[in-house]
């Protein structure tokens, strides 16, 4: 029961998530109503793999988010992103959060409270495109693949029922590069983090995928 009521309180606070209105500088809009789930139905299977292969060849990335929560409030920072399953969010002020996965654990900090909540990695919707192969057609249960101009959307869900919600992953048409993921809580609230200035496969230092309550307490007081 616990990953149902902290999970989204941990990424409602703070998802992330990209989109090409957002890349173009146009407003932010919804996604067109009224479309078929799937737009190409005879290609999903292909579409699928094409997309798994993209986000295998990405082993890291780093750059700039803005998050979009469900009431419309809005947060930036910066991103860390090492696969398999370690992540790291890093919120500028006045923000106070700060949230690392491990590979194992998802950690949300809030600095300014100086709590520290804790969920498995395997029980959010990150943990999909974490892994260290990434197979979305076996992985989840695919419920939407749609092909708009110039992005792709793809919503998947836990098959097994055990994790509430669904997560959207938003990718240019071209490259297949991830811009964006929507999170769907149970509540019906939509999360949306927005990816910018992403530079790919880089070395990244280990220490960022690292979060221990002593160190973070001993760095403010400095």
């Amino acid at each position: 029961m616990m990953k149902h009521i902290l999970l989204p309180a941990l990424l409602a606070t703070s998802a992330l998530f990209a989109t090409a209105s957002a890349q173009t500088g146009q407003p932010l809009t919804a996604a067109p109503q009224a479309v078929a789930p799937f737009t190409s139905p005879t290609t999903v299977l292909a579409d699928l793999a094409r997309i798994d292969a993209s986000l295998n060849a990405t082993t890291t990335f780093q750059g700039n988010f803005t998050q979009i929560a469900p009431d419309g409030s809005s947060s930036n920072g910066q991103i860390w992103l090492q696969r398999p399953g370690k992540v790291r969010f890093e919120y500028a002020d006045p923000n106070p959060l700060l949230i690392v996965s491990d590979g194992v654990t998802m950690v949300q900090n809030d600095r300014q409270l100086e709590t520290f909540d804790r969920i498995p990695l395997s029980a959010t919707p990150l943990n999909y495109f974490l892994k260290e192969n990434v197979n979305l057609a076996e992985d989840t249960e695919i419920v939407a693949l749609q092909k708009f101009d110039g992005i792709w959307r793809v919503t998947a869900r836990d098959g097994s029922g055990e994790l509430d919600g669904a997560i959207t992953l938003v990718f240019d048409a071209e490259t297949l590069a991830l811009r964006e993921w929507i999170i769907s809580d149970a509540f019906g609230g939509n999360t949306r983090v927005i990816l910018s200035n992403l530079q790919y496969n880089g070395r990244l230092d280990p220490r960022l995928f690292i979060l221990r309550e002593d160190s973070d307490r001993r760095d403010r007081r400095r």
